[in-house]
């Protein structure tokens, strides 16, 4: 069933596609929220050796992500190209989540070789479910407010699942660490009660989708033909540039917050989690506003007025945050929310715009290729993120679960403020560059039917972006 031009997409199926991501978004705020502070603070290895633990597995991930991409790109069956990998991996992916979260205890040296294979099989099982994912949506409409749209969806499932997931998080794990007189335990349960709750979701998504994926009468692409074909779309770059500058940000903010909480604001786990529950919970009040805005004046200056705002915010308004300042720091953490889901909203719908030009001039549909470039340079910047995180926290002198000294103290603010608000400039230049318009990107899908149809096309309205 191909559509793809539908000017509506059913209330349903929007709906419905979303959940699978609100799995999905629940699992990664615990992992990017907390398996930093899970190594360093509970198992209690160095946080240089836990960053690299990070490195070391999100790496594979990021070089697997288009590599999955090309596989359903690739893949013709009676069950569709992209939902074979939504079921098949889920169950797999809840496993690897509770075990990401359960040290058993080992000596040191196999603590560290057990986390290492953790963390590969985890980011392994995540790519095969979030890049065809990811795909199918640029597969179920061109229409450009539609993906916006689409995306709307799916942020209110994801934003929601993150409040739920970032806002107890730490509660259950503390209940459970209390119940069962090991904090150690409490984490594993918590971990174990997320992974489990998260395969639901994703069902619904896969049962929800049938029937409109795209099956394209050609599927096989040689390795050589498809990066040739990247190299040459030049919206791409500005695009994973955007991507790359926003989700950096995003995981050095998200990554570091908790200690900024703790050992700054002096937080017990109650006062985190309401952070993290505003943080989140907002989101939903910004994303029919970024939704909106961004049908009025576009994605582009969509994502630079919101993402923009949050590294005003983080690059001056956080540094000044004092111990006693708790309500200021909650009201930045509200507006700071706006930008989180900017980068992420508008973020996914521009890459999808970016498919079309390929389309355009190779008659084929790649949208694995290109989520999956985009998952593996999203992972790739952040794990040498959380690996430099790592590193910074070892050399300022951090030490878990005691008060910090002087120097460390100034080295979390100043990562958490300028670190996070660094990579969002980067994302914010690179859409302030971005070609591709809404008048663009109609004349162009106008210009793929029509030369479909053997007629006649004018490339004028959409030529700089060739």
């Amino acid at each position: 069933m191909d559509t793809r031009n539908a000017a509506k997409l059913p209330f349903r199926l929007k709906f419905g596609y979303g959940a699978s991501d609100g799995a999905q978004s629940a699992i990664w705020i615990l992992y990017s929220l907390y398996f930093l502070y899970f190594l360093t603070d509970i198992v209690k290895l160095d946080p240089a050796i836990a960053g690299s633990i990070l490195l070391i597995g999100t790496i594979w991930d990021a070089i697997n992500d288009p590599l999955v991409g090309i596989w359903s790109d690739n893949t013709r069956s009676k069950w569709g190209r992209r939902r074979p990998f939504i079921i098949g991996v889920v169950v797999p992916f809840s496993i690897f989540t509770w075990l990401l979260f359960t040290d058993f205890g080992l000596a040191k040296t196999w603590t560290i070789v057990y986390f290492i294979v953790m963390v590969i099989l985890y980011d392994a099982a995540y790519t095969i479910l979030c890049v065809p994912y990811s795909a199918l949506a640029a597969e179920m409409t061109q229409d450009y407010n539609e993906r916006t749209s689409i995306m709307m969806f799916r942020a209110i499932w994801s934003n929601s699942s993150n409040i739920i997931a970032a806002a107890t998080a730490l509660l259950i794990a503390n209940y459970f660490g209390q119940k069962f007189g090991s904090i150690k335990v409490g984490w594993s349960v918590m971990a174990a009660i997320f992974a489990v709750l998260m395969i639901f979701p994703n069902v619904y998504t896969w049962h929800v989708t049938r029937g409109y994926e795209l099956f394209p009468k050609h599927t096989h692409f040689n390795l050589k033909e498809i990066l040739m074909a990247v190299i040459k779309n030049r919206p791409f770059f500005y695009a994973i540039g955007l991507w790359l500058g926003g989700e950096v940000g995003t995981t050095v903010g998200s990554a570091v917050m908790i200690y900024f909480m703790t050992y700054h604001m002096g937080f017990a786990e109650n006062q985190s989690s309401l952070a993290f529950l505003l943080l989140f919970g907002s989101t939903l009040i910004w994303i029919p506003l970024i939704n909106l805005t961004s049908s009025k004046i576009g994605k582009k200056w969509a994502f630079i007025i919101y993402v923009g705002l949050w590294a005003i915010l983080m690059g001056i308004g956080i540094i000044l945050v004092k111990p006693e300042n708790v309500i200021f720091f909650y009201i930045l953490t509200f507006f700071v929310s706006s930008g989180v889901v900017g980068v992420y909203l508008i973020g996914y719908s521009i890459m999808a715009d970016v498919v079309e030009v390929d389309e355009f001039k190779t008659g084929k549909r790649r949208e694995g290729v290109y989520f999956g470039l985009m998952a593996f340079v999203q992972k790739i910047g952040s794990a040498f993120a959380l690996w430099a995180i790592g590193l910074v926290l070892h050399f300022i002198g951090y030490v878990p679960n005691v008060p910090q000294t002087t120097k460390a103290l100034w080295g979390i603010r100043i990562l958490y403020a300028e670190g996070t608000t660094f990579f969002l400039i980067i994302g914010i230049i690179a859409c302030y560059l971005m070609p591709i318009t809404k008048d663009k990107h109609q004349a162009l899908v106008e210009a793929i039917k029509l030369k479909k149809e053997n007629k006649k096309y004018d490339v004028e309205a959409f030529k700089d972006l060739l």
